[in-house]
């Protein structure tokens, strides 16, 4: 008999106006820890590995996808976007104009609790999901009962700007066609540039996980919409610095594209916050590290278990 609380349990709910798609794994009585994913990234860049070490430790798993990308709802209120331009925009001071803005991602989080009626919660968010999380916990610090961090930043323009080659990669060198082998190889070209030097993922790793992500759901404009409003929100220093959850910072030695200074910025303005940098670690989360990162961040969760229990909607 297979053991249901192993099994990924998958839904839809309508929350914060949009609908999000949402799975979990774990016993429904056990403390929920929610993972908010990055930039462009569906809830499947959460590896299964990962997840199931903290199901080992004795929590239940909620992942979802963020709004204009895998199966949640497109956001998209017909505001034209031009990356060069915001980020022109940005450097001067201007105002950006964006179809939503990284506080409304945290609004869709809190939704998502609510609409799972979880009145408290662990909440681990990595990169872009990490500011978000940083958003949510400041507004709304009685919905925390901890926070994970991992390789994210405060967004501050004064933060050192991510590797040259990074930056071509990932925005500047597109795929030469629309054609899945296109999509695979720049796949494997931001990740082969962003990963972790010393716990390198294979290419054909790499390029499985690209197909399974186009085979899911393929949605570039939302890549594009969520870029810009993380450009459009601009420093999140005066919510990090009212934070008060117990917060864990976990950010690669080699990461470059946030660099190490980001993940240490965040936990410099976090008061009591716990700083671990990685060494060897870069920009993702490799088959290596999965089961060590799970660990530290149960841990961390256990030191905070108070309250963060309830049950999940159906």
């Amino acid at each position: 008999m297979v053991n249901s609380s192993q099994t990924w349990h998958s839904a839809t709910v309508s929350a914060n106006g949009i609908n999000i798609f949402y799975e979990s794994i774990g016993s429904d009585d056990a403390p929920a820890i929610v993972l908010v994913a990055g930039l462009g990234c569906q809830l499947t860049m959460w590896p299964d590995a990962f997840c199931r070490e903290l199901v080992d430790c004795g929590f239940r798993v909620i992942r979802f996808d963020n709004r204009d990308i895998g199966l949640s709802s497109e956001v998209n209120r017909h505001v034209r976007v031009s990356m060069p331009l915001a980020f022109m925009r940005a450097k001067i001071g201007l105002h950006i104009p964006s179809n939503y803005t990284m506080h409304e991602m945290a609004d869709d989080l809190i939704g998502l609790m609510d609409a799972l009626h979880l009145q408290r919660a662990h909440v681990a968010g990595i990169s872009m999901g990490g500011m978000i999380s940083q958003l949510a916990a400041a507004k709304h610090p009685q919905r925390f009962a901890s926070l994970s961090l991992i390789m994210t930043s405060t967004n501050h323009p004064s933060l050192p700007n991510p590797d040259f080659s990074v930056l071509h990669k990932m925005f500047l060198r597109k795929p030469r066609d629309k054609s899945l082998d296109a999509f695979c190889d720049h796949i494997e070209g931001v990740f082969s540039a962003i990963g972790s030097p010393d716990y390198p993922t294979p290419a054909h790793e790499l390029r499985a996980a690209a197909t399974a992500s186009w085979n899911r759901s393929r949605r570039p404009a939302g890549v594009l919409r969520q870029t810009n409003a993380v450009v459009a929100t601009g420093s999140i220093e005066k919510w990090t610095r009212s934070i008060r959850t117990p917060a864990l910072v976990i950010h690669g030695a080699a990461d470059p594209l946030l660099k190490p200074a980001c993940g240490k910025r965040v936990a410099k303005l976090i008061e009591g916050a716990t700083l671990d940098i990685i060494p060897g670690m870069g920009h993702d989360l490799p088959a290596a590290l999965c089961k060590p990162l799970a660990r530290k961040i149960a841990m961390h969760c256990e030191r905070n278990a108070n309250g963060a229990r309830g049950p999940v909607a159906a």
